[in-house]
């Protein structure tokens, strides 16, 4: 009965992602595969349920069980008579999945010896993070009393104007935080009728099953089964982000799910640059509201994301530069509307506010503080080249490929996401210089997580700066202008 629930919990998100995707393709037809559109219909329906579940409760309507289950069928009611020819994709898994099995099997004499060891190497990273999620209970501090105790009150007391939210000897003093996460988790409980920190941690485990299929799916665009597999697996074997702790996607921290939708978003901007049309800046949009209100770090991420493709535009002008500046504006103007919620309910509240920047984040702070510089660029280099227990050699790989494929950078993809990494890098410096406590301290508590926030995006970089020599003639897709 257990297993059922967990399963129809999922089932709600699938549901609600299905309704989003259907509405957003209202006037055409995707043209992704099923096992793409089967993992952005989760990535957005995990996002998106949480968001209209968090509107919900500004309304001060309680998190009843019956109000999450009613919500998810109502969405997947709007799936069927959106888009009822495309309601088998998920309905038709069983068959799907036992004929890309027989494909397999007939293409599997095809197969290099090197593309069996990925995806062997692929299978025992996603078995890893299968026992890490059902067989570790959650063991971070931020993971157990901020993240999962939010959730806890939320499946207890079903709202979160409850006192104990605002009680500071009882929940972590970081109230202002954004609730998607807990909300999240709350949802698997509420279905569960119990609450368990080790069932709830499925979404993680799905969400980095998601995300390994979309971007392999993003990477076969460009490149041949051999690349679009070592990429991913570059990707997934990332020690940090592979960690049961300290950040990585099993370990109850939101810095993984927040690195993933922030790749997300920018998969489907650099989507737009190549194609020009309204779907794939949709898509973004969405993606980016879930960063947003995954945490507030996620405002800095959106906003590095934006200049950066604003100054790409003004660069690099094509014919239609003009019209996307515009584009650019109605995007910025949607994601400023969908964060005023947040914003409100955020400002709302009369405690935690020393947790936050806006009182010290003035010319004059920064100014009185700069001499931090020296300590904070040595940290960067200590963090990012010399850490490889957190990293292996990413930052070292990338910093080779920027250098040996500079003129990339004239590819204006290429300089939009090298610039989002650099403005975001500059963003946390800024943070950094006016933080009102020691840097020793908290670099070496958080530092790491800080930086994992971009490093998928990184690795997404590395994979693009290396397209013009790696692709295969036969298989690259033109997509110029």
């Amino acid at each position: 009965m257990i297993l059922v629930r967990l399963i129809c919990s999922q089932i709600l998100f699938v549901m609600f992602g299905g309704f989003l995707h259907a509405l957003l393709f209202r006037r055409g037809k995707s043209q992704s595969s099923f096992w793409e559109k089967g993992s952005v219909i989760y990535l957005v329906g995990l996002g998106g349920f949480g968001f209209c579940l968090f509107l919900v409760g500004l309304l001060r309507i309680r998190f009843s069980s019956g109000l999450i289950i009613i919500l998810g069928c109502l969405a997947g009611i709007g799936w069927f008579f959106l888009s009822s020819p495309d309601i088998g994709t998920f309905m038709g898994i069983p068959g799907r999945f036992l004929a890309f099995l027989h494909e397999v099997r007939k293409k599997f004499r095809t197969w290099s010896l090197m593309e069996v060891i990925l995806v062997l190497g692929l299978a025992g990273m996603i078995c890893l993070q299968f026992l890490y999620t059902f067989g570790l209970p959650l063991m971070g501090f931020d993971s157990r009393a901020h993240w999962a105790l939010k959730s806890k009150i939320l499946h207890y007391e079903d709202t979160f104007y409850s006192e104990s939210f605002y009680d500071s000897e009882r929940i972590h003093p970081q109230v202002r935080h954004p609730l998607l996460l807990p909300i999240i988790q709350m949802v698997v409980t509420r279905v569960l009728g119990d609450y368990d920190d080790r069932l709830m941690k499925l979404p993680f485990f799905l969400l980095y099953l998601s995300l390994i299929v979309f971007f392999y799916c993003e990477l076969r665009r460009y490149y041949s089964r051999l690349t679009a597999l070592f990429f991913v697996l570059f990707l997934v074997t990332l020690p940090l982000l592979s960690t049961p702790t300290d950040g990585g996607i099993t370990s109850g921290y939101v810095d993984a799910p927040m690195a993933f939708y922030f790749l997300c978003t920018m998969i489907f901007l650099v989507r737009w640059l190549q194609q020009g049309n309204f779907i794939p800046m949709a898509f973004a949009a969405l993606f980016a509201i879930f960063v947003m209100y995954l945490k507030d770090d996620g405002i800095g991420c959106v906003a590095s994301a934006i200049g950066a493709l604003l100054l790409s535009l003004l660069v690099l002008k094509t014919s239609s530069w003009k019209k996307r500046i515009l584009s650019l504006i109605l995007f910025i103007v949607v994601i400023f509307l969908f964060l005023f919620p947040g914003k409100i309910y955020s400002y709302s509240l009369s405690v935690g506010k020393g947790e936050y920047f806006e009182s010290i984040l003035k010319p004059g702070s920064i100014m009185k503080n700069i001499g931090r510089l020296s300590k904070i660029l040595s940290s960067y280099e200590l963090e990012m080249l010399l850490n490889l227990p957190h990293w292996g050699i990413l930052w070292i790989i990338l910093l080779f490929s920027i250098v040996y494929n500079v003129k990339r950078f004239r590819v204006q993809e290429v300089l939009f996401v090298g610039l989002t990494l650099l403005f975001y890098l500059c963003v946390l410096t800024v943070v950094f210089i006016v933080l009102p406590w020691d840097l020793s301290q908290f670099f070496a508590g958080s530092l790491g997580r800080l930086i994992l926030q971009m490093s998928p995006v990184a690795v997404y970089f590395i994979a693009l700066l290396w397209k013009e020599r790696m692709s295969e003639a036969g298989e690259a897709l033109n997509i110029s202008e």
